[in-house]
């Protein structure tokens, strides 16, 4: 038997789900999942739980469209694993309706929309990280060994301390050491 599943969340304890489960209940969700968490919050209990109890088959409702994910891909990729999993997903806001042709056709475009601008923003990390290094910045890591550091992992080494003794008493990186290690 397929179930309906509403999910209601609100981004301050301050305010209620209220307005979103009486639109939950006059929908008619078999459970209603709610949080009151903010919306960057990964911890997400009921949203959990929800999501354990999903079978191919079931229908996900929202009152609110941006109430299911913690952000924008966040929701975008719940979505897309709805799909992939067989289970419908409605936004009553916005009537959208992943069972229907024009349901799916909303969901590709907002789908394609972060997408685009997922590649926007690797598009000018690129041209500004270009743009430095024409102007003669160094991005990333320092190149080369430093080696004050060095000296002091090679001196430490050759007493005998281990990588992590080695990190806590110079303060250097883990990565480091064990880079400065792998040239001794």
């Amino acid at each position: 038997m397929n179930h309906t599943f509403g999910y209601a969340r609100v981004s301050t304890a301050d305010q209620n789900t209220d307005t979103q489960i009486e639109a939950l209940r006059k929908y008619g969700c078999d459970r209603i999942f709610q949080e009151k968490i903010s919306g960057l919050s990964v911890q997400r209990p009921a949203l959990d739980e929800m999501l354990s109890l999903l079978r191919e088959g079931d229908t996900v409702v929202v009152s609110r469209f941006n109430r299911l994910g913690r952000s924008r891909d966040h929701l975008i990729n719940l979505i897309g694993d709805f799909a992939n999993r067989g289970i419908i997903f409605k936004a009553l806001d916005l009537g959208i309706d992943s069972s229907t042709p024009s349901g799916k056709l909303v969901i590709g475009i907002f789908a394609a929309l972060a997408e685009y601008d997922r590649e926007m923003i690797l598009e000018k990390t690129r041209a500004g990280q270009q743009l430095a290094k024409a102007k003669g910045k160094h991005i990333g890591r320092p190149s080369g060994v430093n080696q004050e550091n060095f000296q002091k992992v090679k001196k430490a080494l050759d007493k005998g301390l281990s990588v992590s003794e080695i990190v806590q008493l110079t303060g250097i990186s883990i990565s480091s050491v064990k880079r400065y290690r792998n040239a001794v």
